[in-house]
């Protein structure tokens, strides 16, 4: 439905949808997620962000503990959104909102908080373990962040170097199809490691990379909801 409000959807694009405009669309959008949200609906409650219908939707959203709307709501403080008046509330905020999509099993979440906590003086061992486990539920970028990382390219995060299990990620990553550059990623990846290891070491890359593939989620880059 949300998607048909928009003007660029072929439908609106060629007028040939239902016989109602991308403003009734949006209108009718508006009060189905008013009355879900009046429901405890935690989508509905983003759907009212993502139309401006106010920030503190987004802010509900998260707080009845919806990860991707925590998620997002990091990301906007990230940016400058929201109110803070005490020093460090801000990243105080920030911290919490991603840890908490991170804990609720949001993968891209997993990469973010990582990716603050390295940036922002946390914990090695705690920016290890939320980048593996990014990786192990399949977003792209910590693969190939971890991938670098196992094979000591460079020995920043403590991990014990894998030259296979870093060769078997990249190998999936230059396999991909699709949008994105996580296939050229993945060749140039493959292609650094591989001047460290035997041909054996290789097969057996491989061999790891069909066993990952069987029993890891796919690897994606996990588009937020809506654009967000």
């Amino acid at each position: 439905m949300l998607r048909l409000s928009s003007k660029s959807d072929p439908c609106n694009v060629f007028g040939d949808c239902t016989g109602m405009s991308a403003d009734e669309w949006r209108d009718q959008a508006i009060e189905t997620a008013k009355e879900r949200a009046k429901h405890g609906d935690t989508e509905a409650m983003t759907v009212l962000f993502i139309t401006k219908q106010g920030f503190n939707w987004l802010e509900q959203a998260a707080e009845a503990g919806d990860p991707l709307a925590q998620n997002t709501l990091a990301g906007m403080y990230k940016d400058g959104g929201g109110w803070f008046f005490i020093p460090g509330s801000r990243n105080k905020a920030i911290k919490k909102w991603y840890r908490a999509s991170a804990e609720g099993g949001y993968p891209r979440a997993m990469y973010l908080y990582a990716n603050y906590l390295f940036e922002n003086n946390g914990k090695k061992e705690d920016v290890a373990f939320w980048l593996k486990k990014s990786a192990e539920h399949g977003y792209i970028e910590a693969v190939g962040n971890y991938a670098l990382s196992v094979a000591h390219m460079p020995d920043d995060l403590g991990y014990t170097k894998d030259l296979t299990e870093a060769y078997a990620l990249a190998y999936l990553m230059s396999g991909l199809n699709g949008g994105g550059t996580a296939a050229e990623d993945g060749k140039m990846i493959l292609s650094d490691i591989a001047k460290e290891m035997t041909e054996k070491e290789i097969k057996q890359g491989i061999l790891l990379a069909k066993n990952w593939k069987k029993s890891h989620p796919p690897l994606s880059y996990f588009p937020p909801i809506y654009g967000y």
